[in-house]
């Protein structure tokens, strides 16, 4: 009879869309002490799956949660694949990636309800923040953004190699404003995460700071994560024959023209495989090394169609014919 799971650490990561939490959770990944087994459950489509056999290899096991926030819409899916990761993996501990529509609030409830209060010992959240986007006026306004930044414990700057001073001023006054527990500025290469954020209990940060901004936003922005709706953001997931050729000039050609708020996933390339990571314009595609599987994920302001979508993407690869 095994034993039965208890105290397992998790840890949240959270952040706006294309904040860096997939790259971060590489990041932690590669720190794991090799006697430890790891899980790791993500909310959306994301590259951290493509290898998913050879991390379980390793001793990391992964699940993902799709058709909606883990808080909300998915609820059902999230308990069902996170009992099937437990008892699957029995990790000694779980990291979380919310997708960056979701509310990290109601997860930390989720996990402390009845079902998981002796299974599950949350940590410390950590939110990544890109702060060049401190200078956008619609993301300061954004109710999301002021829910990840109450709910976390550990703020953590992302992209830093292309912030300007001023990003970094802006940074560092949200720092000394909000009191988190710690703060800092993931590595953009080598470096290492201090293990010890990882093993602070949720909620140790002292958030009085917090308390008049959570009272001024959280009365009128409790339902703002309905991605169903027809004024929020829409999440399309995009699946295209497995013989299409994509020319990454094209593609991303094709992807800035659709000035979508989100996109990520992996192709075809007509001289390999692609990984697509984009984030309001900003469109990276670089060279997979691992297969491609054909899929994209478009988040958008839903004035876009499904079927049209896929028609415009395309186009890349009708280009190439």
């Amino acid at each position: 009879m095994p034993e039965a799971l208890k105290d397992i650490s998790v840890t949240l990561v959270t952040g706006l869309l294309g904040a860096g939490k997939t790259t971060l959770i590489h990041h932690l990944l590669e720190q794991r002490p090799r006697d430890q087994r790891w899980a790791v459950l993500v909310n959306e489509f994301s590259e951290i799956g493509v290898d998913g056999a050879r991390l379980a290899r390793e001793g990391v096991y992964l699940r993902e949660v799709a058709g909606g926030c883990m808080g909300c819409s998915a609820a059902v899916m999230l308990q069902v694949e996170l009992n099937r990761l437990l008892r699957e993996a029995r990790p000694h501990r779980l990291l979380v990636e919310p997708t960056g529509l979701g509310h990290p609030m109601e997860l930390l409830q989720f996990f402390q309800g009845e079902n998981y209060r002796e299974v599950l010992s949350p940590r410390a959240t950590i939110c990544l923040l890109d702060a060049r986007r401190l200078s956008e006026q619609k993301f300061l306004d954004s109710p999301l953004w002021h829910q990840q930044r109450q709910s976390a414990d550990v703020l953590l700057g992302s992209k830093a190699d292309l912030w300007t001073p001023e990003d970094h001023a802006a940074f560092d006054a949200l720092c000394a404003q909000h009191r988190f527990l710690a703060c800092g500025i993931v590595p953009a290469a080598g470096g290492r995460f201090d293990p010890a954020w990882l093993d602070t209990p949720a909620g140790s940060r002292d958030a009085a700071a917090d308390h008049d901004h959570h009272h001024e936003h959280s009365h009128d922005h409790d339902h703002d994560h309905d991605h169903g709706d027809d004024h929020g953001p829409q999440v399309h997931d995009l699946a295209f024959a497995e013989d299409a050729r994509f020319d990454p000039e094209a593609l991303r050609s094709v992807l800035q023209a659709l000035d979508c708020e989100r996109v990520k996933g992996s192709l075809h390339g007509t001289n390999g495989p692609l990984r697509v990571d984009g984030t309001n314009g900003e469109i990276n595609i670089v060279r997979e090394p691992h297969q491609a599987t054909n899929r994209l994920q478009v988040i958008g302001s839903g004035e876009l169609q499904k079927a049209e979508l896929e028609q415009r993407i395309l186009l890349a690869a009708a280009m190439d014919k």
